[in-house]
């Protein structure tokens, strides 16, 4: 199976991509929060899916949806889930660092999950490394690594703090999910729990995408918060429209 290099990646992203950052959708908040760096997961403002400009009511998950990259060579892209810091509090003047520490995937999951689901999860097999650049910098899953994800933080914050990732196959009836640990030099601020990035297939409808598959992940693997009331219902609301499109669509073949 093709493995994507270095050079190939940024071939890609040039090819599928005018501007590499600052892309609208599900992305990841870092925070500290009881003295512990956490990411939670939100919609960018003006994007609609899954209630756009709402924090997730966990910590520590998020997905996204691969696009499928035409070509010679088989693979697929994704530029979010990406990061930002918007109120540093004691990060400003630090690094912040984002090592990756695993991966692993589900495969033919039910497109929707019922209450009590426990995800099948096993390690990626042969052919299935996914790369995730920064800037000039690859690292992959077969051999792990970090990044810098910030450095010197501002004290109004960091934002567009994007990834590219890609995979040599066109994923189907899978979901991929990388695991990620955030770290810091700041004094007295420990390092997160494992974070989880989604990864979900293309696709023209919800089953395809494993959408509701993706929610249901993000809750399971994400870390339980007492979250503001108001985030609750507007979150449930996007569910809810999620999931009459879906009707309306299957009522309308």
């Amino acid at each position: 199976m093709y493995k994507l290099t270095a050079l190939s990646l940024t071939t890609y992203i040039l090819a599928m991509t005018s501007s590499a950052f600052a892309h609208e959708g599900r992305r990841l908040e870092v925070q500290v929060v009881d003295d512990q760096l956490v990411a939670r997961g939100y919609i960018s403002e003006g994007v609609d899916d899954d209630g756009g400009g709402q924090l997730r009511p966990y910590y520590n998950a998020i997905h996204d949806h691969w696009s499928f990259i035409p070509g010679p060579t088989v693979g697929a892209f994704a530029d979010l889930p990406g990061y930002d810091i918007f109120t540093p509090g004691p990060l400003t003047g630090h690094d912040v660092n984002l090592e990756l520490l695993g991966a692993e995937k589900w495969v033919s999951p039910p497109v929707m999950p019922l209450e009590g689901t426990i995800p099948d999860f096993e390690p990626l097999g042969p052919g299935e490394t996914i790369s995730i650049g920064q800037g000039a910098e690859v690292i992959d899953t077969d051999t792990l690594g970090s990044f810098t994800l910030a450095s010197s933080i501002r004290v109004d914050g960091d934002e567009d703090l994007d990834l590219e990732y890609t995979i040599g196959l066109e994923p189907s009836d899978v979901l991929f999910i990388l695991q990620w640990q955030l770290s810091t030099d700041a004094p007295g601020v420990a390092e997160s729990d494992t974070i989880y990035t989604i990864f979900s297939p293309d696709g023209s409808t919800p089953e395809e995408k494993l959408h509701h598959t993706s929610l249901f992940t993000e809750n399971y693997l994400g870390t339980t918060v007492v979250p503001e009331p108001a985030s609750v219902i507007l979150f449930a609301i996007g569910i809810v429209v999620v999931i009459a499109k879906r009707r309306w669509q299957v009522s309308g073949t």
